[in-house]
């Protein structure tokens, strides 16, 4: 198990290092929007990942004015994007080595094109101004800022 999904923090804990009351955290775990593990006393566990969590829907809440149906939103699309991001990955350890460079050469801006993915297909790779865009199907599409 990934240590940062390791439940080890209490909702004092939690609390003190997120500045959120217990109460506000309770009302998020109520939402689905965050779900800590539970001991075999039915205590709740915290991971560094609910912390970090945590800490994005407050700076969400608070700092953006986002409501919490936003919230779950911008955490659903984030998670997909993970997903995505995830997927590319993996169609990077399966392509041959020409066909590596050609996608990386799109994912630079140095052209625009269809790449071949292998089992999955192609993936149409565009660029304007920073922002590289990779659309492997019609439901899949990631957008990249470049720094």
């Amino acid at each position: 198990m990934d240590p940062r999904e390791r439940g080890v923090y209490s909702i004092g804990i939690v609390s003190q290092m997120t500045g959120l009351h217990d109460q506000t955290i309770r009302q998020y775990e109520k939402l689905g929007l965050v779900t800590p593990k539970r001991s075999a006393g039915g205590t709740r566990r915290f991971s560094e990942n609910d912390v970090a969590r945590l800490q994005a829907i407050s700076s969400l809440t608070r700092d953006m004015g986002v409501n919490l149906a936003g919230v779950e939103i911008i955490l659903r699309m984030r998670t997909r994007q993970d997903g995505l991001l995830s997927l590319i990955n993996e169609m990077f350890k399966h392509m041959d080595s020409a066909t590596r460079s050609r996608f990386e050469s799109f994912i630079r801006g140095d052209e625009p094109g269809l790449v071949p993915t292998g089992a999955a297909g192609l993936a149409r790779v565009t660029r304007v101004a920073d922002t590289v865009r990779i659309e492997i199907d019609d439901d899949d599409i990631l957008s990249i800022k470049r720094d």
